[in-house]
């Protein structure tokens, strides 16, 4: 609640530095100030956000690992016995696009489905959505692939 309560401050703090003068170029749809400010902003929401989550699967010995900067994804397995280990679901950095490389924490978030076995990856920046699948069979274990819109 105090992270959130800074964060409105902060923010409702940067407004007027945003606002453009009438000396600026029309030329620039960004200024100087407005591109600090949005990057001040940024580093706030990468402290508040985390860079990794789990997220549990209906397997009591199973997470899954999230980089929420690039969407990269791990299978977790722990265990009382000793056969712990941690494999990647996805190593592809799926936050670079053409239009540039825009890395933050919390742009990439997991939700569970009804099949045990399939998460969906939301990329929060651009809509886009991954079907995710875990299993301790390797083979079927992975990035499914995405999911397009129908027009």
């Amino acid at each position: 609640m105090k992270k959130l309560l800074l964060l409105c401050v902060i923010a409702m703090m940067t407004i007027p530095v945003m606002a453009q003068s009438p000396s600026e170029s029309t030329n620039n749809p960004m200024s100087r100030k407005d591109s600090l400010s949005l990057g001040y902003l940024m580093r706030i929401s990468q402290h508040t956000a985390p860079a990794y989550k789990l997220y549990p699967t209906e397997n009591m010995w199973t997470f899954l690992e999230l980089e929420t900067f690039t969407g990269k994804i791990w299978q977790v397995q722990y265990s009382v016995s000793g056969d712990r280990f941690k494999v990647p679901i996805n190593s592809v950095d799926l936050s670079f696009d053409f239009t540039g490389d825009l890395q933050y924490a919390g742009r990439f978030e997991l939700y569970s489905t009804q099949n045990m076995y399939n998460f969906l990856l939301l990329d929060r920046e651009n809509g886009q959505v991954w079907q995710v699948q875990w299993s301790l069979d390797p083979d079927k274990r992975g990035l499914v692939g995405a999911i397009n819109s129908i027009e």
